[in-house]
């Protein structure tokens, strides 16, 4: 198998086809005191992720690989599900700082630039190349009324409003104009886990069809083992039945003596 990293990696998990974690062995003595984490095809990389996906996202992954809080090794081992539930139940009840809510996203207002096809076919339509999230955020705060945000640069913000009927855009908050008296949608970011929760989850299930499929090959061999087992016993019974019929057969007559 060809992996992208060609060290050690000990202990390690493979979630499913390119993606894998690890704790990284560089030199020849291993510091367990400063771990460290090496990351391949695991969603907790990704684009404009906040610091709060990338927390948990890296708690669950240290306790798949047998480490604690304090990437301290820990001597249970944890179902990969139960990971899962244990470390969103944790951060459910828990208050955390505003930080880790924090999202970025740029306003750029510039249009995207036309097909050769759509221009001679008269059927372009300008369309503005920044996300559309964005730009319906700015249009709700043109209709409030509010100062106009400076195009071409990275806006932070926090996701508002704990209500799934409201608008995306109804519910970015710039962080500069965040109150105490607004409510975070802790509910969107707990749904923006399901890729690397679906990557514990395959890893499960991988895991239990090897779990099966050592059971199964145990169970074939001890099957066969016990079928020669029979066999070689039946074979014994058949040759000790077939020496006591061969002297049966072979004890003299009481004639024989006076011949």
């Amino acid at each position: 198998m060809k992996i992208n990293y060609e060290k050690t990696l000990f202990p390690s998990a493979f979630f499913q086809k390119k993606q894998y974690v690890g704790y990284i062995h560089e030199h020849s003595l291993v510091y367990l005191d400063t771990p460290m984490l090496f990351l391949r095809g695991v969603k907790m990389i990704k684009r404009n992720a906040s610091k709060f996906y990338k927390k948990i996202a890296e708690e669950m992954i240290w306790t798949s690989l047998g480490f604690d809080e304090r990437k301290q090794i820990m001597t249970q081992v944890t179902d990969t599900k139960q990971i899962v539930y244990d470390t969103i139940l944790k951060y459910i009840s828990q208050e955390h700082e505003l930080d880790l809510f924090v999202l970025n996203a740029k306003y750029d207002p510039t249009n995207k630039p036309v097909s050769i096809r759509d221009f001679f076919n008269s059927k372009h339509v300008e369309k503005s190349q920044g996300n559309k999230m964005v730009m319906d955020f700015i249009a709700k705060r043109d209709e409030e009324g509010k100062e106009d945000l400076e195009p071409g640069r990275f806006y932070y913000y926090i996701i508002t409003h704990p209500d799934s009927n409201v608008n995306i855009d109804r519910k970015m908050r710039l962080v500069s104009e965040f109150k105490d008296t607004d409510k975070i949608d802790k509910l969107y970011y707990f749904k923006n886990l399901k890729d690397i929760c679906a990557s514990f989850f395959a890893f499960a299930t991988i895991k239990k069809r090897k779990l099966e499929i050592q059971i199964n090959s145990k169970k074939l061999k001890q099957s066969k083992i016990t079928e020669s087992d029979e066999q070689e016993n039946n074979s014994k019974k058949r040759k000790s039945e077939i020496q006591s019929t061969s002297k049966i057969l072979k004890q003299p007559k009481i004639t024989d003596y006076w011949a």
